[in-house]
């Protein structure tokens, strides 16, 4: 059984974070365009992923978090660390960096050297993986001993909307820095800090 009231808190979640962002004025470069595609995409999956478990629909919920989080990584990575021949090649379709580079690349720089994405990618992309590419993981969530049906753990899914709420407010906080509004950026991490500990409040 779903958590009802975290689901209603993360579904109130996503309209509170598109209002927060709504009419910034970010400076017209390639770069900060880029950037804000990437969490402006970011933001949609959070909103799919809430969407999808209030339909029941865990499993295609389960299989966006990956994506949800890599784009959330590319764009800072694009934003702040890409040089500007990594920048035209993103634009041509080409990352020649493995997801672990950008990590590494995005946790040298000053407000995010403190160890929490590489610990986030070590201890959860292999499942992401798994419940992206239809492995093991996913599969067996669907078994019972009776009939194939969803059945996935509550505590599961309550990670999954924690998690999703707080890279959503991540990726709307980066939307901040962007236009250059760290007020709005550090409310909405001081906001984040209740979802990195699964509160979801």
């Amino acid at each position: 059984m779903i958590d009802d009231a975290l689901l209603n808190s993360a579904e109130a979640l996503v309209p509170r974070l598109a209002q927060r962002i709504e009419g910034l004025e970010i400076p017209a470069t390639d770069r900060n365009r880029i950037a804000a595609g990437c969490f402006h995409q970011a933001l949609e999956h959070h909103e799919a992923i809430v969407y999808l478990i209030r339909r029941s629909l865990i499993g295609s919920a389960m299989a966006l978090v990956r994506p949800f989080f890599e784009i959330y990584i590319r764009g800072i990575w694009l934003g702040k660390c890409a040089s500007d021949a990594e920048l035209a090649a993103f634009q041509k379709g080409k990352i020649e960096k493995t997801f672990g580079d950008l990590v590494a690349e995005i946790e040298r720089h000053e407000g995010y050297n403190v160890g929490v994405l590489a610990k986030v990618k070590k201890s959860s992309w292999s499942a992401m993986n798994d419940f992206t590419h239809g492995g093991a993981l996913q599969v067996i969530r669907r078994i019972t001993s009776d009939s194939i049906t969803p059945n996935y753990p509550a505590e599961e899914v309550a990670e999954v909307l924690n998690f999703s709420g707080a890279i959503g407010l991540l990726s709307t906080s980066e939307v901040a820095l962007l236009a250059n509004r760290q007020d709005i950026a550090t409310e909405l991490l001081e906001e984040m800090k209740e979802y990195s500990e699964g509160s979801g409040k």
